[in-house]
């Protein structure tokens, strides 16, 4: 924080009247108690007492401009400096004045005329840093603090300014040494310490970033951003347990949605080998609400799960005899549905994302769906703890439609499947009751919104865990079906890979979210983009109030959501190739309410015939699916304005390695594209069929649904890129690399290994270092660039 503030009024001059004197040694009285009215009352009696009292004048001033009553205070200022044009302190204020309205210009002529009636006015210099500093002439700032250093060089708060300034320059080492001078001056000093601490993590010292974030935690334990950036370094170091405790404990203080928002990105890099009720609570908030992607949080939460001996005996007897049917008896025993019943983590795990990352947890619940099936079509009434495990079922009914019916079947029970569904439609037939737990096991197997009239099962009474089933499976889907003929054609669909693409999405729209962690506060683009990228250096837009910005490949809507939650301001188009993904999206956008996204059907191929330009387009995971991603992004930079940004992702030649063994295994064993034939493909990879090094794929999320799995190694065009050629691309087209989003261990290890290279724009160290570590860009190589100005 830089040093603002009134000049103190007891240093003016004393040439006025006695009396106006006293009220106003009264107001200055009465204002230290916090009787602000009261003191006004005496500073308009000085003034009405002696009107050339320029004293007066000036703490009417600093009171109306305390009160938000800007133009009232500036008239108090200038009637001071009229009053006494050689008191200095008039002039400083109003440059205050100035400087919260924004007008640093004219505050700089205020500084300048404060300081050229005091030449040792310290506050004056480093006010007059900070409107340098904020006009952008970092030089002529720079030398307005060391001016106010020579005068006073032990003024904490300039040291700090500098070291404050230093670090946005990327000048480490004068940051470093400022701050420090800063902190030993005032050991108590919080605001030092935590810059220090961070800037200290940027240059990977972190075990002296550690002891800074500390140092000023201890000294404001309720400091949000000291908490988040010591839980960050914590998780650098590889102290994740560590950071989750601390920050399980920092929530009771400070629950903010950047202390969730940290949670999520430590608890994420945890698997908990001991019980922990109050993170245990914490997870399953996170993952309900959620604070971070839920497929990362699936992982952390069923390692809490499997402490629960009683499901973890009934998850290792169905893989010990995988692929042999366990009976139900001895799969789903009495104690065993009390603890999935109970279990609000799992229910959460299983309501929010596809459960990922561990065959063996698929397997239990592929297990759990047969046995669901068998309680619900048997001809007796269900026994009372498979009435009480009502919420499990319900839960696992709804995990089985977000994923999209990935589960294995074999033909034995995919007959028992149709046959409930035959006496479900029987009963909805003859007008009869339908039992909860038969409509869950066919919803279980097929999605509801596929039976002949699907409208009449919302008119059957139903608990409210089966309710949710009907809202996801026939509600929703109806919803979208009816926002088709809203959305417009901005383009047609070209025939070729265009028109193959389209038909994918549109069998299988991708993905099929849930929740997303949508953040309350959004920042202007400008602001945002230097929090992403705190070392990268681009020039800002010249008005970032209400840019306007194109999502080239919305899908079913994550992103244009997520960006729309992210930036202040936006105007957003978002398109795509398939009408299913985009209806999807559009009913997620309505139901948060969200009006700044405007939704078309459109072909990136097709949008140089398209008039319209915008400041930002993004294009994450696209541009590698058409038939020439290189042509496909230039189209997008026709549409794209001078000066504008553009955000993009590409898969990693190296990275996607083993999707390429596995493309090759699929061609050569003959899998189909369909639903069968992608549960074939995953039984066989894994059981082994395809090596160990297939066996990897099922720890990437994607395995784990119908849509994301086909997206990930059967679909109709992929390309791969390698850094040269994005290097070589970005070179030819005059583009300028500002840096990657990147998981922040690995953004570490980069900066440890190329310490010429902090900003980490250097593409061909980076080539370097994937190398060295080919999984680096496992989730795409993800980065921002802008376009120049004279484009």
């Amino acid at each position: 924080m830089k040093l603002t503030g009134q000049a103190l009024a007891d240093s003016a001059p004393l040439n006025p009247r006695d009396s106006a004197f006293a009220l106003i040694d009264a107001g200055n009285t009465l204002e230290e108690q916090g009787r602000t009215a009261e003191a006004m009352a005496r500073y308009d009696a000085a003034a009405q007492a002696d009107p050339h009292c320029a004293r007066a004048h000036l703490n009417r001033g600093n009171v109306l401009l305390a009160a938000g009553q800007i133009e009232e205070a500036r008239a108090a200022y200038q009637l001071a400096i009229a009053c006494d044009p050689h008191y200095a302190a008039p002039h400083f204020n109003l440059g205050n004045l100035y400087c919260h309205a924004g007008d640093y210009e004219r505050a700089l002529e205020n500084y300048h005329a404060a300081i050229g009636i005091k030449p040792d006015f310290a506050d004056a210099f480093v006010a007059l840093a900070n409107a340098l500093d904020r006009l952008g002439r970092t030089a002529e700032a720079k030398e307005g603090y060391e001016r106010a250093l020579a005068i006073n060089p032990r003024y904490a708060e300039v040291h700090f300014n500098l070291g404050v300034l230093a670090a946005t320059e990327g000048w480490h080492d004068q940051a470093v040494g400022s701050l420090r001078k800063a902190t030993e001056i005032r050991p108590d000093y919080a605001a030092a310490h935590y810059t220090l601490g961070k800037t200290l993590a940027s240059i990977a010292r972190l075990d002296e970033a550690e002891a800074s974030l500390r140092r000023a935690l201890s000294i404001s334990p309720d400091s949000e951003a000291s908490l988040y950036e010591l839980a960050m370094v914590l998780l650098l170091r590889r102290k994740a347990p560590e950071a989750v405790q601390l920050l399980t404990q920092g929530l009771e203080r400070i629950p903010t949605w950047s202390i969730k928002r940290a949670f999520a990105i430590v608890v994420a890099r945890t698997r908990f080998v001991g019980i922990d009720s109050a993170t245990r609570a914490a997870l399953t908030v996170a993952i309900s609400e959620p604070w971070g992607m839920t497929f990362e949080l699936c992982p952390p939460a069923l390692s809490l799960i499997m402490l629960d001996e009683r499901i973890a005996g009934s998850v290792h007897r169905v893989n010990e005899r995988w692929p042999a049917h366990v009976p139900k008896t001895e799969l789903l025993t009495t104690e065993v549905l009390a603890a999935l019943a109970a279990d609000d983590l799992l229910h959460a795990v299983l309501d929010a994302a596809p459960v990922s990352s561990s065959i063996e947890f698929e397997r239990f619940l592929t297990a759990a769906r047969c046995a669901l099936l068998e309680t619900a079509t048997r001809e007796q009434p269900p026994n009372p703890a498979d009435v009480a495990a009502l919420p499990f079922y319900a839960a696992l009914t709804r995990q089985c439609f977000i994923n999209e019916y990935v589960f294995d079947c074999d033909d034995d029970e995919r007959a028992a499947a149709i046959a409930g569904r035959a006496r479900l439609l029987a009963l909805l037939d003859a007008n009869a009751a339908i039992p909860a737990l038969l409509l869950l096991a066919v919803a279980a197997y097929f999605p509801l919104y596929t039976l002949p009239e699907p409208g009449r099962l919302l008119a059957t009474e139903q608990p409210g865990p089966v309710d949710d089933v009907l809202r996801q499976q026939v509600r929703q889907p109806l919803t979208e079906q009816a926002l088709r003929a809203s959305v417009g054609s901005l383009t047609s669909i070209a025939h070729g890979v265009s028109e193959k693409v389209r038909h994918q999405y549109e069998e299988n729209p991708y993905p099929r979210w849930v929740k997303l962690p949508i953040r309350g506060a959004a920042r202007h683009f400008n602001d945002e983009l230097r929090h992403i990228l705190a070392q990268g250096r681009f020039t800002p837009l010249r008005d970032d109030s209400h840019p306007e910005l194109l999502i080239a490949g919305c899908g079913t809507g994550c992103q244009s959501i997520l960006t729309a939650k992210r930036f202040h301001g936006l105007r957003i188009l978002a398109i795509d190739l398939s009408l299913s993904s985009i209806c999807y999206a559009l009913r997620k956008t309505q139901e948060l309410g969200i009006t700044n996204i405007e939704y078309a059907h459109a072909d990136i191929m097709k949008l140089g015939d398209v008039s319209r330009t915008f400041d930002i387009i993004e294009a994450g995971g696209v541009l590698h699916h058409l038939a020439d991603p290189f042509l496909g992004w230039r189209t997008l930079l026709s549409r794209l304005r001078p000066g504008g940004f553009m955000r993009l992702g590409f898969y990693s030649e190296l990275a996607r390695r083993h999707v390429v063994k596995a493309r090759e295994f699929i061609a050569a064993r003959g899998y189909a594209s369909t639903p069968e034939g992608i549960r074939r493909f995953r039984r066989d990879l894994a059981s082994g069929q395809g090596g160990v090094e297939l066996q990897s794929l099922a720890e990437v999320p994607d395995f784990y649904s119908m849509s994301e799995c086909r997206d990930l190694v059967f679909h109709v065009q992929e390309h791969r890129l390698t850094l040269e050629q994005i290097d070589s691309f970005l070179a030819e087209c005059g583009l300028h690399f500002i840096g990657f989003e990147l998981d922040p261990l690995a953004l570490h290890n980069y900066r440890m290994r190329f310490r010429d290279d902090l900003a980490a724009t250097n593409l061909r160290n980076w080539a370097r270092f994937e190398a060295d570590n080919p999984d680096t860009f496992l989730g795409m190589y993800q980065f921002w660039i802008q376009k120049p100005l004279d484009h």
